[in-house]
């Protein structure tokens, strides 16, 4: 009876190998790209005496150590470990994110994960893989976007490591992203992606003008440009997502059209979508008409960019009328109710 027992849980093991093999497949490869990454990173202290390190660099590094002290203790967000070590890329990108979208309606395609839930993207250490899939998607149909990343949090599982592209750019961007990801340690409801990556936008944003403000001064000149290029951001957020409401409908209204009539809906869209960036009044019109020149939108590249955006307005709303514009305290209500 034993053995009997013993030959079925092997059958079922097998079976779900079996079932779950690229599952498991992906998992070990992410696992050996992140195990380089936390095997490479070198702890910040030690950077900070290497004589071999560029002074530029261990600069930044200080405004990281100064970044998460004011995240943890004027903002709230639960102190970690999280970017107490630097992993040099040596100019490389180290990971990309593949997004899929049915191409006539803003459906995109999940992958589903133990624990963590479902995501509308996925994630590679190997650039030939993230390829591979794009073209698979390609041929299945899907509207695809393939774009680098230059951050990521593990959600506390390891101690991720401050990457050295997190270091370019402007302090504000800088901060933004760190405080973007430390929200991530800190709340976190598992399964809906959308809104986790929303509020660690949100409050990546907000908190990275706080600690412009703290560092340099209210009035400074960091804090005006950076609160310039918050306001460009808002407009272009509200564009887009008026924008993709526009397309939502157009895609409503031609479901039964032949697919040539709804590929030519959506080719006079995006032609008109893009030429309507210029009638948005930026503070600084140059760099956004630099990122649409050149830009091949589809139902993927709105689908990426509204995983991240889409609800900003939401929060700020929320933040300004139940928080009476304070941050820490608007954090400490998510945290609360939704604590990782």
């Amino acid at each position: 009876m034993i053995k009997k027992i013993g030959w079925g849980l092997v059958i079922v093991l097998f079976g779900l190998v079996f079932y779950y093999h690229q599952l498991i497949g992906y998992g070990i490869s992410q696992g050996k790209g992140q195990f380089i990454v936390l095997w490479n990173a070198q702890p910040i202290e030690e950077v900070l005496t290497n004589p071999n390190i560029a002074d530029s660099v261990k600069q930044r590094l200080l405004v990281v150590n100064e970044i998460r002290r004011f995240a943890f203790d004027s903002l709230g967000l639960s102190p970690t470990n999280n970017y107490t070590t630097f992993f040099d890329q040596q100019g490389k990108e180290i990971l990309w994110v593949v997004t899929a979208c049915a191409p006539f309606k803003f459906e995109p395609k999940e992958w589903s994960f133990p624990i963590v839930g479902s995501f509308t993207y996925k994630g590679f250490f190997e650039v030939e893989k993230a390829i591979e899939l794009t073209n698979d998607l390609k041929k299945e149909g899907y509207d695809v976007e393939m774009s680098s990343v230059s951050g990521w949090s593990t959600l506390g599982w390891f101690k991720d490591p401050v990457l050295s592209n997190m270091l370019e750019g402007t302090v504000g961007s800088m901060s933004n992203t760190l405080i973007h990801e430390l929200t991530h340690g800190t709340v976190f409801v598992p399964d809906s992606m959308t809104f986790n990556e929303n509020l660690a936008s949100f409050i990546g944003r907000k908190g990275a003008l706080k600690f412009l403000g703290n560092k340099f001064g209210r009035n400074s000149n960091e804090a005006n440009g950076y609160a310039a290029r918050l306001s460009d951001s808002e407009k272009f957020t509200e564009f887009m997502v008026l924008s993709a409401t526009l397309l939502d409908s157009i895609y409503k209204n031609i479901e039964g059209f032949s697919l040539e009539e709804k590929q030519r809906y959506k080719a006079a869209f995006m032609t008109t979508f893009k030429s309507n960036i210029d009638t948005v009044s930026f503070n600084n019109p140059k760099r956004y008409q630099e990122l649409f020149n050149g830009l091949e939108m589809n139902n993927a590249g709105f689908i990426s960019f509204l995983n991240y955006r889409e609800r900003q307005s939401q929060f700020d709303v929320q933040l300004e009328q139940e928080f009476n514009n304070d941050l820490s305290t608007f954090i400490a209500y998510w945290k609360l109710r939704y604590p990782n």
